[in-house]
């Protein structure tokens, strides 16, 4: 079928036309368009950073995998262990998100208070504070780093503890580690709500140092984004690269991440779908009038000898303009939604991704393309002496 210039050109006329004298139908058409459009592109930038930023904000729930010695059991006299090098060549992909721990057990005393039995870890002050951002710190942090010759080392206490022992923020303390005694300084208090609340934290090299157990960690504390089955990833692959010790996930809080991420993955498709059919049914309703107040060109068209498929075309070209004007005007309004969402939720804007407009401009199609089933079948109903006569 060859392109007739002539007809091409008529129909251009009479598109420009349709739209110069319905102009308030056609606006209505392409705001109900747009609307679909715009849920689409907002809801498609968002999910693309979702996992990314959410997971960010999961991360105040601690760590949700633990590495362990795979046996309880003692060797040669020493507790299980593992060689702290081979765990930091085994997380060097975890993106510094992840805590050595060395566990000992030993006594405080305080100037005005007797000795208090204690859990003492050992840890990098700076890895605990980077897995627990909701830990409340009376005082400061601790800093990182090698300890300065006879100067006494940082210790932080949790709240349980520095309530027995009478203890605060600049308290001098001695802790016993096995036969070794130390002089050390409270930096800080924390207040986690869980076991922490009655341990006190040593920089390890430290605690190492005092128990003879250079080189060595008790476990290893991660934090892994995604939710469950990353957890789980991380966790065979740890095991696998690290003999002799056993990576499991903390189910409650790796299941509630990936719960919590899939619940809000569902909740926006929903959203979407809900958006689309409206804008599909805003759509019908709109076309269905129109094709009611034209009937009279349609006859008259017809019965200047333009056929199903003059009409039908004319009818078509006009709804798939409204479509891709409708999912251009999306594009951009539902990336200005995406930033201003993104800024709102997680304080970190959410760029546009290039990925969203050929899914925007499928979603918007289709929209109209089952918005214009109804109407069409009114459209070939039109017979030109009816709709001439005004019946």
């Amino acid at each position: 079928m060859r392109f007739d210039p002539v007809r091409g050109r008529m129909a251009v006329r009479l598109l420009l036309r349709s739209f110069r004298l319905r102009g308030g139908s056609f606006l209505l058409a392409l705001l109900a368009i747009t609307v679909g459009a715009t849920v689409t592109a907002a809801i498609l930038n968002i999910r693309a950073d979702l996992v990314a930023k959410m997971s960010r904000e999961l991360r105040a729930y601690g760590p949700n995998l633990i590495v362990a010695p795979a046996g309880a059991r003692p060797v040669d006299g020493a507790p299980a262990s593992l060689d702290e090098a081979a765990v930091r060549s085994a997380a060097g992909a975890s993106e510094g998100r992840w805590a050595p721990y060395l566990l000992a057990s030993g006594t405080i005393a305080a100037p005005n208070a007797g000795s208090v039995p204690a859990a003492i870890a050992g840890s990098d002050f700076a890895a605990l504070r980077r897995i627990n951002p909701s830990w409340r710190v009376e005082g400061e942090w601790p800093a990182s780093g090698a300890d300065a010759p006879g100067v006494p080392p940082p210790v932080l206490v949790g709240a349980s503890l520095a309530r027995r022992a009478g203890l605060h923020p600049g308290s001098g303390i001695t802790l016993r580690v096995g036969g070794t005694f130390l002089r050390a300084r409270v930096a800080g208090v924390v207040g986690t709500g869980e076991a922490e609340d009655d341990q006190a934290f040593l920089p390890l090299a430290t605690l190492q140092a005092a128990t003879g157990q250079s080189g060595r960690l008790s476990l290893a504390a991660f934090v892994i984004d995604g939710g469950m089955a990353a957890a789980e990833r991380a966790a065979a692959a740890l095991t696998a690269a690290l003999p002799g010790a056993s990576a499991r996930p903390l189910r409650q809080i790796a299941a509630a991440q990936g719960a919590l991420l899939g619940r809000l993955d569902r909740m926006m498709t929903l959203m979407t779908v809900v958006v689309l059919l409206l804008a599909a049914l805003c759509l019908v309703m709109t076309l269905m009038g129109m094709v009611v107040e034209r009937a009279p060109e349609i006859g008259l068209q017809r019965s200047l000898g333009a056929g199903d498929g003059a009409i039908l075309a004319m009818f078509l070209g006009e709804v798939g303009l409204l479509g891709l004007v409708g999912a251009g005007l999306g594009l951009v309004l539902g990336a200005v939604s995406a930033r201003l969402i993104g800024g709102r939720l997680f304080g970190a804007a959410i760029a546009a991704r290039a990925s969203t407009i050929p899914w925007v401009l499928a979603a918007s199609l289709l929209v109209c393309a089952v918005a214009v089933l109804v109407p069409l079948r009114r459209v070939l109903s039109i017979q030109p002496a009816e709709a001439l006569r005004g019946d």
